[in-house]
């Protein structure tokens, strides 16, 4: 498994350059407000502009971003699988958890990659493991209705249940279901979920779904939407012109919640001693 790497320039001159691991793991120890690890979509790896991009903004608010392409992704080897994707992504928290113990970690997942962290993030919850606070952005609420949805299977809609029959059924029979409506409601961490009124990809009733079956959980979500005006569509959020404000104050929120926690909890432990 390679970690991402870091980009010393801008992803138009084609430079970038690789730290050793020594380096890399003081770096990532050292002053910050905490570890973004984040799983890309499905769409080529780590090292696409929009999402260099957003490693750089995420830089810029003194975070660290740890990236990893999947396996069969980037320079990755092995073959994806939703159970492979689920591995990769319990690797790389253990190692930003072993290698940075006493940051706060939050968990970043887009596109494809939102149903990768709600998984994900379901199970470290079921653990009493989970991050500081979950971002899903541009979602989806399940395998089912991403597919269904997705401007490719347009043309074949027409084949009405056969569709179902021929794609969709037989993606979730080899185990790829990605069921983030469900997983969503095992979350014991904040979550913020981010969509653009006009994304091509991923509609937004998609994220507005998978919100409003967090919030029948009693989940604590915010779900904000971006005008279409802003044409964001599915891979722009970050450069929308509130962005920044609008991940500072979820950031600031979910420490004061995990600090929250860590007291309650120290109160119990002394209540149990006595």
């Amino acid at each position: 498994m390679k970690l991402s790497q870091n980009f010393e320039e801008p992803i138009s001159t084609g430079q970038r350059s690789a730290l050793k691991n020594e380096e890399f793991e003081k770096l990532l120890s050292a002053d910050s407000h905490g570890i973004v690890v984040y799983f890309h979509g499905n769409s080529f790896d780590r090292t696409n502009p929009h999402r260099v991009d957003l490693y750089n903004r995420l830089s810029a608010m003194n975070f660290h971003v740890l990236s990893i392409d999947y396996r069969g992704y980037g320079d990755s080897s092995g073959t994806s699988s939703e159970d492979g994707l689920a591995e990769d992504a319990h690797f790389i928290y253990n190692y930003a958890i072993e290698k940075a113990p006493n940051k706060p970690i939050y968990v970043w997942g887009h596109s494809m990659g939102s149903g990768v962290s709600a998984r994900f993030v379901a199970e470290l919850s079921d653990k009493r493991m989970a991050p500081w606070g979950t971002i899903l952005e541009s979602p989806f609420n399940n395998i089912h209705d991403a597919v269904k949805n997705h401007p490719f299977a347009k043309p074949w809609l027409f084949f009405g249940k056969w569709f179902d029959k021929l794609m969709i059924d037989k993606w979730i029979a080899s185990g790829l279901k990605m069921e983030s409506d469900k997983s969503i409601q095992r979350f014991k961490c904040p979550v913020l979920i981010l969509h653009a009124a006009d994304d091509n990809i991923i509609p937004i009733e998609n994220g507005k779904k998978l919100a409003n079956a967090a919030k029948k959980a009693d989940i604590d979500v915010k779900f904000v939407e971006f005008e279409a005006n802003l044409g964001l569509r599915h891979n722009w959020i970050h450069r929308a012109p509130h962005f920044i404000s609008i991940t500072t104050e979820f950031f600031d929120y979910c420490e004061k919640h995990a600090k929250g926690k860590i007291a309650e909890n120290r109160q119990q432990e002394v209540h149990i001693d006595h």
